[in-house]
């Protein structure tokens, strides 16, 4: 975000700030640091939904404060371990890289999704190492490894034989509050905006206990306290895979109902005061 953007967003906080002192208000305040989340972040239609300002300047007072770094490695996380007075939310979840990503769900699945291409026999997928990139491509095996990318197996989610369905699953300090279905065309499973979404409150219908329990172990390993994860369910051998974590969550998803929109908003803003704002 341009710095300007960034200093009339938080002259426009300081602004409202000052109307609630003349009218007596208390209205809480979140620093997102080091970046301004965008409006249609998850995180900044929580903190509507929830009545709290947000900031990205730590020269204001604030109650509750995020790491919220645009970067596959963060690296401007320095600022935030001074923070003592209050809780800072994904401090700890420093790389998010496709690898990186493999490795902590290996060591909190037990399996993995990573092939080594010059001997893997069959249809991989290649993608770039860095987060947001969208470049999946199939690839056939074998073939000389490139560097910063990762080869996976092919991890077939159809559900029928015209759509592949993916779950984008939000944790929130240890819980998943619900899920995103979303759909896309076989033939185009690797483009990032889904053909449809559709909204699953019932996390059980989905995802059994014992894969929450490894989800939420991943997070555990990833720092990861407040997060999506893209995670695609194997047709032929059953066993999920979380292909994609991403720390600076945007949504609810662009073609979930507008019907379903407020009721997910308000789903992730209970689990969100439920998690990290004292009663």
């Amino acid at each position: 975000m341009p710095v300007s953007e960034m200093f009339l967003k938080d002259s426009a906080v300081a602004f409202r700030k000052l109307l609630d002192a003349l009218q007596s208000k208390k209205r809480k305040t979140l620093l997102a640091y080091p970046h301004f989340p965008s409006r249609g972040s998850t995180l900044y239609q929580i903190a509507r939904s929830l009545g709290w300002e947000v900031t990205n300047s730590m020269d204001r007072s604030f109650e509750l404060a995020l790491h919220w770094e645009y970067a596959t490695v963060r690296e401007e996380f320095g600022p935030l371990e001074g923070i003592e007075h209050v809780r800072v939310i994904n401090l700890h979840c420093r790389d998010i890289s496709k690898d990186v990503v493999d490795e902590q769900m290996e060591s909190a699945f037990g399996y993995s999704t990573r092939i080594d291409p010059s001997n893997f026999q069959g249809i991989a997928v290649k993608k770039s190492l860095q987060n947001a990139v969208h470049d999946g491509q199939a690839v056939q095996c074998p073939c000389d490894p490139e560097e910063g990318v990762i080869y996976q197996r092919l991890i077939d989610s159809s559900v029928n034989e015209r759509e592949v369905m993916d779950l984008r699953v939000p944790v929130i300090g240890g819980a998943i509050p619900h899920l995103y279905l979303n759909y896309r065309r076989n033939a185009e499973r690797f483009k990032n905006v889904p053909d449809r979404s559709e909204l699953c409150k019932d996390v059980s219908s989905k995802l059994s206990s014992e894969e929450v329990a490894q989800i939420i172990g991943f997070c555990t390993l990833a720092g990861l306290e407040f997060c999506e994860l893209d995670v695609l369910r194997d047709c032929e051998d059953h066993r999920i895979y979380i292909v994609d974590a991403n720390n600076t969550p945007q949504g609810p998803p662009k073609h979930l109902s507008e019907k379903d929109k407020p009721v997910a908003i308000d789903s992730l803003s209970k689990a969100f005061q439920l998690a990290f704002i004292p009663a």
